[in-house]
């Protein structure tokens, strides 16, 4: 299950927005954890970090990754490894495709319509697989592509699944298994749309 939540947008914020948005994850962490694991006494002082510093809890029958961006946070809870990252429209960098894209997606995002939309896109669907195995950005990018066009991922062994929230930001979720769909809910004010993907 993941769970989108509406924040505070930075420009309304202020300073220490990272905090915040830390702070609201931990908050959403709580919720889907009483949503989906209500007899699991929750407790975010239990949570630890792997070898690779990728959170986890001690005990817990489940898995977990948050992500926030300007304006959103997002939370993903499994019983299978997941990763997730959610990242609002970002502009082009050649910089950064240089770096973390291969050719064909630089070509293909260069040919897109809106090729700001297309790089946020790839950016966090590989954002989704390095939170997935915990390497974070030191993780050869390039390496892990993708082909939106035929919407094939660079290994078998994993799903992929990503959600437009609005035309403002981009949510991917990666893991190693799953079971029928992905859902997402998205929780707006005091109204719970929920939306499902089959994968």
């Amino acid at each position: 299950m993941v769970y989108i939540k509406r924040i505070i947008s930075k420009k309304e914020y202020g300073r220490d927005y990272h905090n915040y948005c830390h702070n609201e994850g931990l908050s959403l962490l709580s919720y889907a954890v009483s949503c989906e694991y209500p007899d699991f006494a929750f407790d975010d002082e239990n949570i630890k970090k792997g070898h690779r510093g990728k959170p986890y809890i001690e005990a817990a029958p489940f898995y977990f990754n948050i992500s926030h961006a300007d304006g959103l946070v997002v939370c993903a809870i499994s019983e299978s490894e997941v990763g997730i990252d959610a990242e609002s429209i970002r502009e082009t960098t050649d910089r950064v495709m240089k770096r973390c894209y291969s050719d064909n997606e630089i070509a293909y995002v260069n040919s897109a319509a809106n090729k700001d939309t297309e790089f946020t896109r790839l950016w966090t669907l590989k954002e989704s697989y390095v939170k997935l195995t915990g390497e974070g950005i030191a993780t050869d990018l390039k390496s892990v592509c993708f082909d939106l066009e035929k919407g094939i991922s660079f290994s078998d062994e994993l799903i992929f699944s990503q959600f437009a929230v609005s035309d403002t930001h981009f949510v991917a979720v990666c893991q190693r298994q799953v079971s029928g769909r992905i859902i997402f809910n998205v929780i707006d004010g005091l109204s719970d749309d929920i939306i499902t993907i089959d994968t």
